[in-house]
């Protein structure tokens, strides 16, 4: 990678961990650079202002988990794997909450920024066709294949995630999510039942 570039990444990663670690309000060039181990000089060499290096930082975090998640989840056909994969990446994403609290912390900032209220919808948009595309996976060459509306069903499981990461970043609780993980379980082997597709053995 060249210097540049490579200085740019440290640039959007220390941001993602500052956001993470001391909130928006608590986000300024000075903690940026602080994390990064760099002078605060440096951000306004790459970005013309700290909005747009925000900008930036959430687009580099949010490729960076559509790319694992296309990787994991891309071949899934039934909904027991799909189910069991998602729950492996979320425990992923809990491990290093730096993508979760950032974005969090995001969504509170772009009440006040119409320019990351922009970014943010088109980061939703993003991951809501991703969620549609899995949905349309699971429903193809079944009897419903052609009246299970898949657009809408991936925004309303983005939503929902949202929200409910909207209230773990609130209270620390973490359990809603295990618990809706579990509630889904027998509703995915029925779904894999009616579509007549045996659940991917576990390795």
């Amino acid at each position: 990678m060249a210097p540049r570039a490579e200085a740019r990444q440290r640039l959007l990663e220390a941001t993602v961990r500052t956001l993470a670690a001391e909130g928006y309000g608590g986000t300024t060039a000075r903690s940026i650079a602080k994390t990064g181990g760099f002078a605060p000089g440096v951000i306004y060499y790459h970005f013309e202002d700290l909005e747009a290096l925000l900008v930036a930082a959430l687009r580099h975090t949010s490729q960076a988990r559509r790319d694992r998640y296309e990787e994991a989840l891309g071949s899934c056909t039934d909904a027991t794997e799909l189910l069991a994969r998602l729950r492996e990446l979320y425990a992923e994403d809990m491990r290093d909450q730096g993508h979760i609290d950032a974005v969090q912390e995001l969504f509170t900032a772009s009440a006040t920024s119409p320019r990351l209220r922009e970014e943010l919808l088109a980061h939703v948009e993003s991951w809501s066709e991703f969620a549609a595309t899995a949905v349309h996976r699971l429903v193809g060459g079944t009897a419903l294949a052609g009246v299970v509306p898949s657009r809408e069903l991936g925004m309303i499981a983005v939503a929902m995630f949202l929200g409910i990461q909207t209230l773990t970043h609130l209270d620390g609780d973490r359990s809603r999510v295990e618990s809706l993980f579990s509630t889904a379980e027998p509703v995915a082997i029925l779904w894999d039942t009616f579509a007549g597709r045996n659940p991917t053995p576990e390795k």
